[in-house]
């Protein structure tokens, strides 16, 4: 393959192209902007060691323009180049930098390039020879300098013994201002992870005594790990949760400084889900949709993320063909999820950049959704949802998000379970003046959603680009009341009164229904919250489900 064909196809572009005619997840523009740059730095790096005897005919420029050229060509199949707007990459090669902002040169807000440069310049040439000047002819000079500087020394000295030259004495400037204390860190309130470092800076009109400086956590003084008359420092691994720091210090007069400042150590996991829950809410305050909170606990979304990365799989349903609603339930879950999927393949990953990219994925379900039909947006913006459970799980290479938006609008005095082949709960409905309005009962073949195939873009196991819950079957009603067209179960305990509810109802006949497979038992409550959708007015406009409870009948 010459130069001219290798500029036109190579499988570092290929990669990205692939990835693009997946549509699985379809990336937002960061996303793409960083994919392409991981592939253009590594077509420098080939054609620079493939082809140097043409690249030095031709020059760097040409080939450079020509890059570009065939990178817009080849993506205007998937996303117009021009259309693509964030873009933020720092430290790049200025030579990257250049080829990426012709490829997409809507983008406004690029890194700054860093000094490096794909290619090796030429040394400055030496002087000649002629202009170095003679090491004999310069010992002159400085002999002569030597000796004047030796007779003022003498002089300075007789001057100063016969008294003829007198330093004038200077009265002491009394010490009247305290220390100040100019920066503590981590920040107050701040939340950051292990390892941590504590840093206070600190000055003084004269001096601070350096032997009263004195660092507390939690009320017990631990020693810095690095201490000067400006700084101190800590560093060490600390317990996961509240941390409280006092810092005292004293200057040469004994006047005192001190200050007091808390943060939170929190796992990756807790960080990355208060990252993306920033994210998240951002887009909802923007619209002046009510907020979402954290899940009180952590049920299945990690869980979740953890299956695929060891599964090296990348869907809804797992490589048994399970729901995710399946998980929920068998883990503990007692309210109703929708479950959203991330995947980046961008490697090397780590904890920083799993944070990073976890929000990023967010930002793209919110924004740039519209290969999933917006799906992911509607999700994570339905008002209706008002607690999120987020996980995560890396490796070097690859990262799983995993969001699991919650409706979580009731108070079980008797949580939801199944003891013997019957089911029961009661509880009451948070939604002010909501009732339970029905039981209504999917089925799922597990059978139906294993099919599964590998993607050498994603480097992952695929399937479905979405999930449900499956079809209606049955429902759950007193008589005389039934579901037209599905068959109706009657319940053991069918109690409702305003908020409250209690239902029981067995269970035993659901194989007879559909066969073996998973049913969803979902209850149906009406929406009283008086906010719409802001791009779905009809979702869950009457009524939203507020359990889904999913059992497997083998």
């Amino acid at each position: 393959m010459g130069l001219e064909d290798y500029l036109s196809s190579n499988p570092h572009r290929d990669w990205v192209l692939k990835y693009l005619a997946e549509s699985l997840w379809y990336p937002g523009d960061l996303s793409l902007v960083r994919k392409v740059t991981s592939a253009v730095w590594e077509e420098l790096s080939s054609v620079g060691s493939l082809y140097r005897a043409d690249v030095e005919r031709e020059g760097w420029e040409s080939v450079e323009q020509r890059l570009i050229s065939c990178w817009r060509r080849d993506l205007l199949r998937y996303k117009n180049p021009d259309e693509v707007v964030w873009g933020e990459l720092n430290g790049l090669n200025p030579q990257v930098l250049r080829i990426v902002k012709g490829i997409f040169p809507s983008v406004s807000h690029y890194g700054k390039p860093s000094a490096a440069a794909m290619r090796a310049e030429p040394p400055e040439p030496p002087p000649d020879f002629h202009d170095i000047p003679s090491q004999r002819k310069s010992r002159k000079p400085i002999a002569a300098a030597a000796a004047a500087v030796v007779l003022l020394v003498v002089a300075f000295y007789v001057a100063f013994s016969q008294g003829l030259l007198a330093i004038p004495t200077q009265e002491a400037v009394p010490d009247t201002a305290p220390p100040e204390i100019l920066y503590t860190g981590p920040p107050d309130g701040s939340q950051v992870m292990n390892p941590v470092k504590i840093v206070a800076r600190y000055s003084d009109d004269k001096m601070v005594n350096v032997s009263t400086v004195r660092l507390l956590v939690n009320g017990s003084e631990i020693t810095p790990t690095r201490i000067t008359p400006n700084e101190v420092e800590y560093s060490a691994e600390f317990p996961l949760g509240k941390c409280e720091v006092t810092l005292t210090l004293s200057d040469l007069s004994n006047k005192t400084a001190s200050a007091t400042w808390s943060f939170t150590v929190s796992s990756c996991l807790q960080v990355v889900g208060s990252s993306v829950l920033e994210e998240i809410n951002s887009a909802r305050a923007a619209l002046g949709l009510p907020l979402v909170d954290p899940s009180l606990e952590y049920v299945a979304a990690n869980y979740r993320a953890q299956d695929m990365l060891a599964g090296g799989y990348f869907n809804h349903y797992d490589l048994s063909g399970r729901l995710p609603n399946f998980h929920y339930t068998s883990l503990g879950g007692a309210y109703y999820i929708e479950e959203n999927l991330g995947y980046i393949y961008f490697p090397p990953v780590n904890a920083d950049r799993a944070i990073n990219s976890s929000r990023e994925l967010v930002h793209d379900m919110i924004y740039d959704d519209a290969a999933s039909g917006w799906g992911h947006r509607d999700s994570l913006l339905d008002p209706t949802n008002n607690r999120a459970e987020v996980g995560v799980a890396w490796n070097g290479s690859c990262l799983f998000l995993v969001v699991h938006m919650v409706k979580e609008w009731v108070s079980w005095s008797n949580p939801p379970h199944l003891s013997n082949g019957a089911f029961s709960c009661s509880g009451d409905l948070t939604l002010n003046g909501s009732t339970l309005k029905s039981v209504v009962i999917y089925y799922s073949d597990p059978c139906d959603h294993d099919d599964f195939s590998y993607s050498a873009s994603l480097r992952v196991l695929v399937g479905e680009k979405s999930y449900g819950l499956g079809s209606q079957v049955a429902g759950v009603a007193p008589a005389p009341m039934f579901y037209p067209g599905l068959q109706t179960i009657r319940p053991t305990k069918w109690s409702i009164s305003g908020q409250s509810f209690s239902v029981a109802f067995n269970t035993y006949g659901l194989r007879s229904i559909a066969g073996q497979g998973l049913y969803t038992v979902v209850f149906y409550a009406s929406n009283t919250l008086g906010v719409q959708h802001p791009y779905d007015p009809d979702r869950y406009s009457g009524e939203l489900p507020v359990l889904s409870y999913t059992i497997l009948v083998s």
